[in-house]
């Protein structure tokens, strides 16, 4: 698991961490095709949220690659980054992850208008219809 392997040895992180994920600290989680977690995750006790991208091994053996966080401990581990990835394994639906098999659509030319008059053009010379018979229209054929 991802989250144990990031905390690991780290008892508060791990707790600052389940402590987001319980009071609904992530804002936003999604994951791609990628492998590549983007998520925002609210500060402790501010009224900001921080900008965490995590990219995970293409195995799924466990290893982060690296991961990014906007608060000030950037380069070192940080709680947004776990609560991210404690979020991920407990709470994501699949509604979180990006189809793979989805493809963008193409775009389609724009729609034309069209007018009443081009769909239901007016009687031309030598022309009738069914509906005409009744109004005295002779028979062409």
């Amino acid at each position: 698991m991802y989250w144990s392997n990031y905390v690991e040895s780290h008892v508060k992180l791990s707790r600052k961490s389940e402590a987001s994920v319980e009071s609904d600290r992530v804002l936003k989680f999604f994951m791609d095709e990628l492998r590549v977690i983007r998520a925002s995750v609210q500060a402790s006790m501010k009224n900001t949220s921080y900008n965490v991208t995590i990219h995970l091994e293409p195995e799924d053996n466990g290893v982060i690659q690296s991961s990014t966080c906007q608060c000030p401990m950037r380069e070192f581990k940080c709680h947004h980054v776990a609560a991210a990835l404690l979020f991920g394994y407990k709470r994501a639906s699949k509604t979180d992850i990006k189809c793979s098999w989805i493809k963008r659509p193409k775009s389609a030319p724009p729609k034309k208008t069209v007018t009443m008059a081009e769909m239901y053009p007016p009687n031309q010379p030598g022309y009738s219809s069914a509906l005409d018979y009744g109004r005295g229209a002779t028979d062409t054929g």
